[in-house]
């Protein structure tokens, strides 16, 4: 089971070096380093357990992950521990997904899988696409420039020496993954391959900016993993470090409001059940709050200039994820399986589905991404019973609540769950995803022994972000690199860190957020401190 982290019922202090907004990834990271440096930080949360997407739930029999499905980054001297070890944290031990395919792409009467390592990658698709030979070495010279970018972070003009020396990736950053695919390859085929991974950041390649695209494709070819006890663990682990360097976290606690004050922020009003609304003040505020509530509601319209008001409010969010949360038989998947994500695509058009979930549609044959926790995580007996594997089955889905049958109040309030329209749309496309594993794993239908669905209002009601998305900001060309938000913002003691941040989403994104965030408080050399050992080793 994880650690409960819930001891503290009042701030008990008056007054802290830094009050987090936000026990998520990017939260805790940011906290952790900063408690390890002798900061006093207070961590405030509304949810019951600290975490956000990297959290479990428990149904008698069986832990479901809520975000983490698989992440990189995670080698002996990667970006996550390295950040694990700067923060105060004890090791997580990872597993390593099959290096010979930790992504199998389905389509029809076509398979590719996904392999470690940019050089057999490029070896693997020209087996596949002879004729494509040079629009594949194209877009492997584009991957080995954004990974000497991403291996030199710690040091901003080695950075700028790799980017101005890429000019491919100088001239193609912003634009749109689609067009630097066509301009690689005319085979559609080919191009829907190379964009198969769309529901890791939940965009079709016309939409999504190409570093988006290329930059989580060359995350995951360097190594992709799962850590040991579920994406608990790396909450659980940072959580910890921050209670052991004298740091707070309060759980049930929900903020109301940053305290502004000659436009500097000065602390947090919050409500908990133990001591109703109370104000507690903090030389600096880091919200890993929802990008859009932080601006909005948290700070107030009053405390923003109109000009930056019209651009939060003209901010895209991401798509939302449904997800289907399966006891499987483990028969279904055969003898001895690999540790490999499946991805079950019903045609080579990626663009369908996205225009679908746009105008408030279920998409008719959805991209499903299948996980099966119990291969990842092999030594964990919680996931599920004897005989039977944890799988997971998501796909984009429409946000609005109207789509769900919901009138807009209900999906803020939450009464929405036991409406009679709501249970019969859910349970209709989550029968749909089970139907299109078929492709996959003919007999999984029939050998279901548990199931549960979660809609994207779901998501909204437990982290509080907008439109239910666990991706931020949608990472279009306009709204990625300078389109995003950086760390500090126009109020001075305000910094922000989580998915909507310039570092972008996922595990990885976010503790690089809460890595900046933590720097801006502390100084820039934390970030060399961090990074610095790791890249003389691997560069």
């Amino acid at each position: 089971m994880h650690a409960a982290f819930d001891h503290f019922q009042t701030p008990s202090d008056s007054k802290f070096d830094a009050i987090v907004i936000g026990a998520g990834i990017g939260g805790l990271t940011a906290a952790a380093l900063l408690t390890h440096r002798g900061k006093r930080v207070l961590v405030l949360d509304q949810h019951t357990v600290s975490g956000g997407n990297a959290t479990i739930f428990s149904r008698p029999g069986y832990e479901f992950d809520i975000g983490l499905h698989y992440i990189g980054g995670c080698h002996s001297d990667g970006l996550i521990p390295s950040i694990l070890h700067a923060a105060g944290a004890e090791p997580v031990i990872f597993e390593e997904m099959d290096p010979n395919g930790f992504d199998t792409l389905l389509f029809p009467e076509f398979l590719f899988r996904i392999p470690k390592g940019i050089e057999v990658f490029r070896s693997r698709l020209i087996e596949s696409f002879p004729k494509q030979r040079g629009g594949i070495d194209r877009y492997c010279l584009l991957l080995y420039s954004l990974q000497r970018i991403f291996r030199g972070l710690a040091n901003p003009m080695k950075t700028l020496w790799n980017l101005f020396s890429s000019p491919l990736l100088l001239c193609w950053a912003n634009r749109s993954f689609g067009e630097f695919l066509q301009s690689c390859t005319s085979d559609l085929c080919l191009q829907a391959v190379l964009a198969g991974q769309h529901a890791n950041y939940a965009l079709p390649p016309s939409r999504a900016s190409l570093l988006i695209g290329a930059g989580i494709a060359e995350h995951y070819l360097e190594g992709a993993y799962y850590p040991q006890g579920s994406g608990q663990i790396l909450s659980d682990r940072l959580s910890a470090a921050i209670e052991k360097a004298g740091g707070k976290i309060m759980l049930r606690s929900r903020v109301l409001r940053i305290l502004v004050r000659k436009g500097r922020a000065v602390g947090v009003q919050f409500r908990n059940p133990y001591l109703g609304v109370q104000e507690v003040e903090g030389k600096n505020v880091i919200s890993n709050a929802d990008v859009k509530q932080t601006f909005l509601e948290l700070i107030g319209e009053d405390n923003m200039p109109s000009k930056s008001l019209q651009r939060v409010r003209q901010w895209e969010m991401a798509p939302a994820l449904f997800v289907a949360y399966l006891g499987v038989r483990k028969s279904v998947f055969g003898q001895n399986p690999i540790s490999t994500n499946y991805w079950i695509h019903s045609s080579y058009d990626h663009e369908l589905q996205y225009r679908q979930v746009a105008r408030g549609e279920f998409p008719e044959a959805p991209t499903v991404f299948v996980s099966i926790a119990s291969l990842k995580d092999s030594t964990n007996k919680r996931l599920a019973p004897e005989g039977i594997y944890n799988v997971q089955l998501l796909a984009v889905a429409p946000s609005q609540p109207e789509s769900w049958g919901v009138k807009a109040e209900d999906g803020q309030n939450h009464r929405y769950r036991n409406q009679a329209l709501y249970k019969e749309r859910k349970e209709i496309f989550g029968r749909r995803l089970i139907e299109l594993t078929r492709r996959a794993f003919p007999s999984l239908p029939e050998n279901i022994v548990y199931k549960e669905f979660a809609t994207p209002l779901t998501h909204s009601r437990y982290t509080l972000s907008t439109s239910g998305t666990g991706y931020g900001i949608a990472a279009t060309p306009k709204q990625f690199l300078f389109g995003r938000p950086g760390t500090r913002t126009e109020i001075s003691g305000l910094f922000l860190c989580g998915a909507s941040c310039r570092t972008g989403h996922g595990i990885a994104g976010v503790m690089m957020s809460g890595l900046l965030a933590a720097s801006a408080i502390i100084g820039p050399q934390l970030i060399h401190e961090v990074l610095g050992n790791r890249n003389k080793k691997i560069s």
